[in-house]
């Protein structure tokens, strides 16, 4: 499969257009070809070495969190999906056609969402959520003036 490789730490020149073999679903797996992934800012921190003391890489190394599209293939005892159904979640190894990913990160695409707006989700609502939950320390019931 076609895939963008990373063999070592700097700007977006680093990236590589390779071949490389197709992932195969480990037990709890799906296999998802993709139709869509993003580039977030965690990205570009993890290829530049920004992070690599708090997210090191193993190079070659394929980036990518973001996923929707479609499940190809299912990996042992892996519920909840079918070969033909339209995924999004947050795996790695996104910027490739082929992801395996745990069915338990990955939610049917609602309809009338296109897979492109569906790719842009997942790290996005994370991160939201973890403001939210995190740094304003929402809660139930608590209201702010």
């Amino acid at each position: 499969m076609n895939a963008i490789v990373l063999h070592e730490y700097g700007g977006p020149e680093q990236l590589r257009l390779e071949q490389v073999d197709d992932p195969k679903p480990g037990p709890g797996e799906v296999l998802v070809r993709l139709s869509a992934t993003s580039v977030n800012p965690f990205d570009w921190k993890v290829r530049s070495g920004a992070m690599k003391d708090r997210e090191p890489l193993n190079f070659p190394a394929i980036l990518g969190r973001d996923i929707a599209g479609t499940v190809t293939a299912l990996g042992p005892n892996a519920e909840g999906f079918t070969v033909g159904d339209l995924v999004v979640g947050l795996g790695w190894h996104a910027y490739a056609e082929l992801v395996a990913v745990k069915a338990a990160d990955l939610a049917e695409v609602p309809d009338g969402l296109g897979m492109v707006q569906a790719a842009a989700l997942p790290l996005v609502t994370i991160t939201g959520e973890q403001l939210i939950s995190r740094g304003a320390k929402a809660k139930k019931g608590r209201h702010w003036s």
